[in-house]
């Protein structure tokens, strides 16, 4: 009798199953999650930021005068809403200088000065464009 004969078939181990992953593919995926969900957070906190740039941009700047109480009326919302309530009651230079101190670089005390006097004299000239950029720079920048 042939030797070869009695040897019996080889048996192949069963496939690998991909289910259940190994332990680092659950930290992964716990890791994106995490992620998305900061994410999320993260961009309904700073919502407020995107609502009061779409306001500012759709402030009527044809006419002057009402432009600039829109702008000042949405810049004091702001500052009493998330920074702080006693700001309500500046008005001229302590008002600017407040906006000026809520983010690291001025913005209007330097070149926007008399935006501060703008609701008291109706004829000062201000430049629209520079203003509209100033105040969404400031509402980009503003730390609350």
């Amino acid at each position: 009798m042939n030797p070869l004969e009695q040897l019996k078939d080889i048996h192949l181990p069963q496939a690998v199953s991909y289910w259940p992953p190994a332990w680092p593919w659950w930290a992964l995926l716990a890791l994106v999650i995490g992620l998305l969900l900061l994410i999320v957070w993260y961009r309904k906190k700073q919502a407020w930021r995107r609502a009061a740039i779409q306001q500012c941009h759709q402030i009527n700047w044809q006419s002057q005068y009402s432009a600039y109480r829109e702008a000042n009326k949405l810049l004091k919302q702001i500052c009493i809403q998330k920074i702080d309530p006693t700001c309500a009651r500046l008005s001229g230079e302590p008002w600017l200088n407040f906006l000026d101190q809520q983010v690291k670089q001025p913005i209007f005390s330097t070149k926007l000065h008399p935006f501060a006097h703008v609701l008291d004299e109706p004829n000062i000239q201000i430049d629209d464009t520079q203003l509209k950029h100033a105040m969404i720079r400031w509402i980009r920048k503003v730390q609350c």
